[in-house]
């Protein structure tokens, strides 16, 4: 049942199945004192998990909430962990790069990207001083990174308790962790369609009931029974969807393409590596490194590490937590004979975002990509001054109706290639890609997509 609802909605979202189940789960150790703090603790699980690979496509994230529970003397409980505090990122911008930028917008009158309809178009905002440019808001998503159920509920007594809701919420589990903390009372995780909830429950007394009230659920059915799960495979089912959770906010995967004035989308995914692609590698190896993909042991953003039939080669980086996978068209396997280079499109054309490199003066028509699944489309131009210091032109034409993504693009859109650059860059990739996933298109997918999830979980235990 599990692969056969992991296989139709894979299909439905992608038009194809990318990957097996079996290769979900990474075995990892805990981490120790002294360790990077980049470095996670990731619970050692089995391949042969149920749930295997749903998660893992369709970001099953994690709705964290500091949610308020009210105790039977009238006291306020919260979750313990404390409010995010947002990180102010400030870099200095040279006084001589402001000038050459000035310089090089009027030197390029013409729009990077055209007018086109369905697309929103990020040319630069005029609100952002051109000065100010690096100096904007890191979006936290630490608490969507934390293997919070394995590190507070699994290692510990705890209780895990399964429902469905069929003609409401749906499927529930609630996890409740015994152990009493200095606030009095528990600490719970709720798990719905519609996320993960960390609550604390206050006092000894009917816990899934306060449970659900802080976390703001209200099951149609008012005489809702609850089972207890003593079965320790129920724990290790809720690690391995653990695991896929914070997969998705830490691995991303984006396409990159190569354009020249006039092409069609067919003539640029047939593009191959010549004298004329020098820039274009260039701004490959500056985003990311690149890697051999035989025996690739890391992320590898659905390429072949075995065989070599994707390609000898890729671009590969990692952002903060993050791990990215580039899948760039011209390390891709070419095709003879084959208008549409469909094993091309077959990577790039499933990625939410992907950035154009764009060769030659005339602006760059979003419309002419005809992927459904390409939301996001990044156009980035090489620019050259006399004393041949490098910049780059960049726009973002987006069509989930989301808005822009922080951090924004300043009023003039050309930036120096430098460390500032790439940091802004990969920070605004990731944060548009997360913003995409949010919009009603990929939202209701994704709900749908854990629904069956956890829908397989409790009928698993429930007999």
């Amino acid at each position: 049942l599990a692969n056969k609802l992991y296989k139709r909605t894979i299909r439905s979202l992608y038009g194809r199945f990318p990957m097996k189940i079996s290769e979900v789960l990474k075995k990892g150790k805990n981490k120790k004192r002294g360790d990077s703090e980049d470095e996670e603790s990731t619970p050692s699980l089995s391949r042969k998990s149920t749930i295997g690979g749903i998660g893992k496509f369709f970001g099953i994230r994690s709705t964290v909430k500091l949610n308020k529970a009210r105790g039977d003397n009238g006291t306020i409980y919260i979750d313990e962990s404390e409010e995010d505090v947002p990180r102010v990122i400030q870099r200095p911008v040279d006084e001589r790069d402001l000038e050459t930028i000035v310089q090089l917008n009027q030197q390029h009158l013409k729009p990077l990207v055209a007018e086109s309809q369905g697309f929103s178009i990020e040319h630069g905002n005029p609100n952002v001083q051109n000065a100010k440019r690096y100096t904007y808001t890191e979006q936290n998503y630490d608490k969507e990174k934390e293997f919070y159920y394995y590190s507070n509920f699994s290692k510990n007594e705890h209780e895990n308790y399964i429902a469905d809701d069929e003609n409401g919420i749906g499927p529930i589990i609630i996890s409740i962790d015994n152990t009493e903390n200095h606030f009095g009372g528990f600490k719970g995780l709720v798990r719905t369609r519609e996320g993960d909830f960390r609550v604390l429950i206050p006092g000894h007394k009917k816990r899934k009931k306060k449970a659900l009230e802080a976390a703001g659920v209200r099951p149609n059915n008012n005489s809702l029974k609850f089972r207890q799960i003593k079965d320790p495979k129920l724990t290790k089912e809720l690690c391995s969807l653990e695991v896929q959770q914070v997969e998705f906010v830490t691995q991303y995967k984006f396409g990159v393409l190569l354009c020249y004035d006039g092409q069609t989308e067919n003539e640029m995914f047939s593009n191959v590596e010549d004298e004329r692609s020098a820039d274009f590698n260039e701004f490959l190896s500056f985003i990311g490194d690149k890697i051999l993909l035989e025996n690739w042991n890391e992320f590898r953003g659905g390429l072949d590490v075995k065989c070599n039939t994707t390609g000898k080669h890729s671009i590969f980086t990692r952002f903060r937590n993050c791990k990215i996978m580039f899948h760039v068209s011209t390390l891709l396997p070419f095709t003879e004979g084959d208008e549409q280079q469909v094993e091309r499109k077959r990577h790039i054309g499933n990625d939410v975002i992907l950035i154009v490199f764009k060769e030659g003066a005339e602006p760059f028509v979003p419309s002419v990509i005809t992927s459904n699944f390409n939301n996001i489309i990044v156009v980035v131009s090489k620019l050259l001054t006399e004393d041949s210091r490098i910049f780059y032109r960049v726009a973002f034409a987006e069509k989930h109706g989301e808005g822009p993504s922080q951090p924004y693009l300043p009023e003039i859109a050309i930036f120096p290639k430098d460390e500032a650059f790439k940091e802004f860059f990969l920070m605004k990739l990731v944060n548009s890609e997360r913003t995409a996933m949010r919009s009603r298109e990929f939202k209701n997918k994704l709900s749908r997509a854990r629904l069956d999830q956890l829908r397989i979980l409790v009928r698993m235990f429930k007999e």
